[in-house]
Parts: C-alpha cells; sequence; structure tokens
C-alpha cells in the first residue's frame, strides 16, 4: 500500500505517548510531516527523533495545554516551521477517578481545560488556514464514557468527552461546505498512561488494546480514502473492534470483497453490528487489508 499521506502536513495533541505518539508515528510512515505537542518535552524529543527516521519533517512544540496562552504560542511555532495544517489531531486528555463532592473545582477547571477548551482553541486558531487552504481534516479523540458509559466518579472527564462529540458533529455541520472534514473516534480501553493512572484507583477495565492497533483508524480518517463517506462521524472503536474478528473469519473462507461479505453477514450478525458494517464497510475493509 502506497504511502497515504506524501507531503501533508499534521499536528497532534499530546504526541509524546499513547495514542498521540502512535498516530504521529504512523503519520510519518505514511508521509506526513508532522508536528507534535504535549507537556512532557523529553518524550517529544523521542518521538520526534523517531519521526524523523521517516525521511519527513518532524518537530516538538512543548507546552501546558490548559492555559490557553500556550495553546496560542503552540499554533504560532507550528507555523513558524510549517505553511500548511492538512491535518489537526485533537488529542489531549487527563482524568480523576473521584466524586463531584471530592474533587476541587480548580482541579475540574484544568481537566476541562485539556480535554475540552484546548481542542475548541486548537481548532479556532489553525481554521484561518485551513479557510485559506480550502482544504483540512480535523479529528478529535472522544471517549467512550460520555457517550456509551456513564459512571459515577467520572462527571468531569465524561462530559468533556461527550462534549467533543458534541463539537465534532457541530463543525462538521459548520465546516463541511469549506471542505474541511471532520470526525470524531471513541476509543475504548487503551493501554496509555491514562488507561494505568485508571486501573491504580481501582477502575474496573476491559483488557486494553495497544495504542499502535487504533492508530491506522487515525491514518485513514486522515487520508483520501475517507473523504467522501467520512464526513461528521462518530466512530466507536469499541464496538468496530468487537465486530472485525467475526468479519476477518469470513476472510479466511472466500475471496475478500467488502460488499461482497457485507451481504453475507446481513444474516449473521445482530441489528446494530450489520448497521454499524454497513456504516464503515471502507473502513473495516482498510483495517482488514492495512
Amino acid at each position: 500500500m502506497k504511502n497515504l499521506l506524501d507531503g501533508k502536513y499534521a499536528l497532534i495533541t499530546v504526541g509524546g505517548r499513547g495514542i498521540g505518539k502512535a498516530v504521529a508515528l504512523e503519520y510519518a510512515r505514511n508521509g506526513a510531516n508532522v508536528a507534535i505537542t504535549a507537556l512532557e518535552e523529553n518524550e517529544l524529543l523521542e518521538v520526534v527523533s523517531d519521526i524523523k527516521k521517516f525521511g519527513v519533517e518532524g518537530i516538538s512544540i512543548p507546552a501546558d495545554l490548559t492555559n490557553i496562552g500556550e495553546v496560542k504560542s503552540v499554533v504560532e511555532v507550528y507555523f513558524k516551521n510549517f505553511e500548511r495544517c492538512d491535518i489537526l489531531v485533537n488529542n489531549a486528555g487527563m482524568s480523576y477517578y473521584c466524586s463531584m463532592l471530592d474533587v476541587s473545582l480548580e482541579k475540574a477547571l484544568k481537566l476541562f481545560n485539556l480535554n475540552l477548551i484546548a481542542y475548541y482553541a486548537m481548532v479556532k486558531l489553525t481554521l484561518p488556514k485551513m479557510l485559506d487552504q480550502k482544504s483540512g481534516n480535523i479529528i478529535m479523540t472522544a471517549s467512550v464514557h460520555g457517550n456509551m458509559f456513564f459512571n459515577p466518579n467520572q462527571v468531569a472527564y465524561s462530559s468533556t468527552k461527550a462534549g467533543v462529540s458534541a463539537m465534532g458533529k457541530c463543525l462538521h455541520n459548520e465546516l463541511n461546505p469549506f471542505n474541511i472534514q471532520v470526525n470524531v473516534i471513541l476509543p475504548g480501553a487503551i493501554h496509555t498512561k491514562l488507561y494505568e493512572d485508571s486501573a491504580e484507583r481501582g477502575q474496573i477495565a476491559p483488557d486494553p488494546i495497544s495504542p499502535e492497533a487504533i492508530a491506522p483508524m487515525y491514518l485513514f480518517l486522515a487520508s483520501d480514502l475517507s473523504f467522501r463517506r467520512y464526513q461528521g462521524k462518530i466512530i466507536n472503536q469499541m464496538l468496530l473492534f468487537d465486530l472485525l474478528p467475526k468479519i476477518k473469519k469470513e476472510v479466511n473462507q472466500t475471496n475478500f470483497n467488502i460488499k461482497k461479505i457485507t451481504k453475507i453477514m446481513k444474516s449473521r450478525l445482530k441489528k446494530g453490528e450489520y448497521g454499524l458494517l454497513r456504516k464503515n464497510q471502507e473502513l473495516i475493509d482498510f483495517l482488514i487489508r492495512y
């Protein structure tokens, strides 16, 4: 498969670890020039070193994204180095696992600033350039928490992730006429620092998958392969990955053709699963082949 992002320029928040790191390396592997930002400078520098091994440009922009002034600085530094922003991946996230009564307003404000306000600000500050380019691709990381699961002790976190999904849908409706693509991914249990911190606090979750396993979803959405069908979608990674093994079983029994398999699976899947397959045929086809 040819490089899918040759010559494109991407900005990824929290790109020094977890999903952001995996996505940054996936993009670089596919020909994109990548800028990453996060608080931990050492992590960023290590990832940038790996990005450059793919023969593309990579820059690190250390910043505290809970501070709106530093978010502004990130975008200023980005555009001093890169003339375009073809892809913005809003991926920042933190959580407190405690009751509303036990978390201070100051801590809650910090969480909202990182998980929601930084997303809004990143879009607002990069959008003028995308409008000038007459193109752009915005991918938001939300969560199944706030969209499927509404657990106690996660009021602030789940509220922000529900807000990210709403932001993505509204942005799609606002920006679609301007050739700017917006989609939202809802990760389930991913083996990140956020997951490890939650596990230490006693939060029960299923066995996590690696960030590298979810990165191809971000690649597909950033590429031209997704442009026509994937506009304003909220894609549930957890449900999608539950479905994939059932599709792969069929792949082993027949020549792989996603439309043919979709017809075959109509009688073998539950209604919700079949609807998910129908709506995401191109993405499922990509994930199986990639």
